[in-house]
């Protein structure tokens, strides 16, 4: 073999070993930043459990009172019934009068059960909000899931504001509520 053949062969493995050597090089620093990435990821995820675990009599507390204060549905009749009611009462007293009361479909789940209606209401800004702020007290359980403001263009001190007022109920039967809310202890044969 030749010495120009031999340099090229030299020349060719340096080459090949340091084509290696990146190569590797760069896997390694991939497999690091995927470690360090995933290392990230459990100290935010154990911080996040240590956050929610310190949170945990907090909520305990909130489920407690809500348990407590929020009323049990009876039925679907009855409570758009109690809905109207409140409305026309709550309305009457704050001088606000509708022009639209329209029911819609009630809603179902697991942990709760709501009722709801949709209103217009024509006054001026001051005792709408006067009104929304009374009704929406946290232990009524009422709230707003929509809320349209519009000025009347007819007098500029009025607004035209269509409502969905919706109350929340407690399921008729609490008791399946409380078994899915607490853990059921394990046991081992």
């Amino acid at each position: 073999m030749k010495p120009s053949e031999k340099r090229l062969i030299m020349l060719l493995l340096v080459l090949v070993a340091l084509f290696a050597t990146g190569f590797t090089t760069m896997r390694m620093l991939a497999w690091q930043r995927g470690l360090e990435k995933r290392e990230r990821s459990q100290t935010m995820r154990r911080e996040e459990t240590q956050q929610l675990l310190a949170e945990a009599p907090m909520w305990e507390q909130k489920l407690q009172w809500l348990r407590k204060v929020q009323p049990p549905m009876k039925n679907v009749n009855t409570a758009n019934s109690e809905l109207d009611l409140l409305l026309n009462e709550s309305l009457r007293k704050h001088g606000l009068q509708t022009d639209v009361r329209e029911f819609v479909e009630d809603v179902k789940s697991d942990h709760f059960h709501q009722v709801g209606v949709t209103v217009r209401v024509n006054s001026e800004i001051k005792p709408l909000l006067n009104w929304m702020h009374e009704l929406l007290a946290p232990d009524s359980f009422y709230f707003i899931s929509k809320f349209t403001l519009t000025p009347m263009p007819e007098d500029n001190a009025k607004v035209s504001a269509e409502l969905h007022v919706t109350r929340l109920y407690a399921p008729a039967d609490k008791s399946t509520v409380e078994a899915a809310a607490s853990p059921t202890p394990t046991t081992r044969p």
